[in-house]
């Protein structure tokens, strides 16, 4: 291996050592920093649709709309989470009756204690719980931190310009303006079409009558903010809790099939129309994203893998040792097409 090729993998390995050992600090700052962004680009958003508004007035209220929103989500979460273990030993049981009325190859019946039996679910189950537990623990610190960005903005942007000035120079300019619109851009996107599956879906659940639909669609918009298999996972919590609260498995089996129709429509129809010049990730590279920041910071990586590593692959672009990491992450194979303009 090469001098270049071990020196990477050492910076690498120390890098990904430091995200996780400050993860409890660095994930709600990130989740910040995103938020921050979205928010600066929704008020430029609405001072171009009314420019006679003030903008400092804008971004007030665009800033106050946005922590409302995320503050009564954690609000609804948390009830709807209650909810849920509340019904967990219905739900249980529920599965465990359905279960019984399998009968496998070798005789006998199914059952959730037998499963658990064959497959080690408590190790995974204490991980999963953990990982929730800190994301939860870590809300609070993350809009403590929006509130200092927002209201440091001005002071923060000086900084960045005289450090650009003196130290970065273009490139280092290059990477924070494709990075910040990379993500903006993404939020942006995912934002929209994730609200476009989660009304749909809310319209199916309210139209078969399941419990805690506006909750369940606050769950599905949520995890549209993970790619490829987001809305999936976001579907099964509402299939299982319809098969709680109904007798027959028509309105779980319509609840599943309605939200992955809603979402089949959306992700094909409209978004590739808005992602064809926000998100240059290849859908594979955008897997392993998921699953590596998940393993560096939970619950809350997998919802930043894909702002994190656009973010990386345009810094990566800009050293010639390591671009053919950036083209290996981008769909196109061209992960800086803005320097082709210049």
């Amino acid at each position: 291996m090469s001098k270049t090729g071990t020196s990477f993998l050492v910076n690498f390995a120390v890098g990904a050592g430091l995200l996780y050992v400050f993860r409890a600090v660095l994930w709600p700052f990130t989740l910040a920093l995103v938020l921050a962004i979205l928010i600066t680009s929704l008020s430029d958003r609405v001072v171009r649709l009314l420019p006679r508004a003030r903008r400092w007035m804008v971004f007030a209220i665009t800033a106050v709309i946005v922590g409302g929103i995320i503050a009564a989500s954690m609000a609804m979460v948390i009830e709807g989470a209650s909810r849920i273990v509340a019904e967990m030993p219905a739900m249980l049981a529920r599965i465990d009756h359905l279960l019984a009325l399998v009968h496998p190859p070798g005789g006998g019946t199914l059952s959730l204690e037998s499963l658990a039996q064959k497959v080690e679910l408590a190790p995974l189950a204490d991980r999963l719980l953990g990982s929730v537990q800190d994301a939860s623990a870590g809300l609070g610190l993350t809009l403590i931190f929006l509130f200092f960005l927002l209201i440091s903005r001005p002071m923060i942007e000086k900084r960045v310009e005289r450090i650009v000035a003196e130290r970065g120079g273009r490139g280092l300019a290059s990477v924070l303006e494709r990075s910040f619109s990379g993500v903006e851009s993404y939020m942006y996107v995912q934002s929209v079409t994730g609200l476009m599956i989660a009304v749909g879906s809310g319209v199916v659940m309210f139209a078969v009558g399941l419990d805690n639909a506006l909750f369940w669609s606050l769950v599905i918009l949520l995890f549209s903010y993970l790619p490829v298999l987001g809305v999936m996972a976001g579907s099964v919590g509402p299939t299982l809790f319809a098969l709680l609260q109904f007798p027959s498995l028509t309105p779980a089996i319509a609840v599943f099939v309605g939200i992955q129709i809603v979402s089949s429509v959306v992700g094909n129809l409209v978004l590739p129309k808005m992602q064809a010049d926000s998100q240059n990730i290849d859908p594979a590279a955008s897997l392993i994203a998921v699953g590596m920041w998940t393993v560096i910071w939970g619950v809350p990586g997998a919802f930043l893998a894909i702002p994190l590593t656009l973010a990386l692959m345009y810094a990566l672009a800009q050293y010639d040792d390591l671009r053919w990491l950036a083209v290996l992450i981008s769909h196109d194979g061209d992960p800086t097409p803005m320097e082709s303009a210049e």
